[in-house]
């Protein structure tokens, strides 16, 4: 797996062009990794996903089909993915134990449901020796080009690449834990420099009150 990182002036929306040229990058890598071209790319966005990043992604995919990058019949599949969602959800699972008493748990680890395009998805459960309610995932999809449940079943094998410990269960999909350790690491580096900077202009302000004073 390869992580590229780029950054932007923009807080949230991306640019049609920045998604174009940064995706378009990405995809050439690939095919030279695969030796063939690209059949399907998937994209996962933390949060939500912007009509100008839709079409940039669909500019990239189309540019990258007339070099031969990506298979003539490749496709391009967005999936948003909220680390909270608007209207809760809980699943959870009955099972019946000698006798006739019933015992609600919580589901097994990855346990899911469709609702046309939006998913919830439990990429923790049962198996882990975790304390609480499992929370599902919340995944929509914003454009199909593989099927929905394919894309959520492939989304599910990336949360349980937990790198960091490989006997629990991680709630998001790698690409997504990859890109918040990336971004709040550029924060703290970013607080530091501003609070650097800060201190030295009080510094300077200081000095020219006691000097007209």
């Amino acid at each position: 797996m390869k992580s590229c990182c780029h950054t932007s002036r923009q807080k949230e929306k991306l640019l049609k062009v920045q998604v174009l040229t940064h995706l378009a990058e990405i995809i050439r890598d690939e095919k030279i990794r695969l030796g063939r071209p690209v059949k399907s790319v998937v994209i996962h966005r933390d949060g939500r996903c912007f009509q100008s990043e839709m079409d940039g992604a669909a500019a990239a995919i189309d540019k990258l089909k007339s070099e031969g990058v990506v298979a003539a019949d490749g496709t391009l599949t967005i999936l948003e993915i909220s680390k909270s969602a608007p209207v809760r959800l809980r699943l959870f699972e009955v099972q019946r134990a000698r006798g006739s008493k019933l015992f609600v748990q919580n589901p097994q680890v990855g346990l899911y449901t469709i609702n046309r395009n939006e998913g919830f998805l439990c990429s923790t459960g049962r198996a882990f020796t975790r304390r609480g309610t499992v929370q599902p995932l919340h995944v929509r999809c914003v454009l199909e080009g593989i099927p929905f449940v394919q894309a959520l079943e492939d989304a599910y094998a990336l949360t349980t690449l937990a790198w960091t410990r490989p006997e629990d269960c991680s709630r998001y999909p790698v690409t997504i834990k990859l890109t918040d350790r990336w971004l709040g690491e550029e924060a703290s580096e970013f607080d530091e420099e501003a609070l650097l900077y800060e201190i030295e202009e009080n510094d300077d302000k200081d000095g020219d009150e006691r000097a007209s004073a």
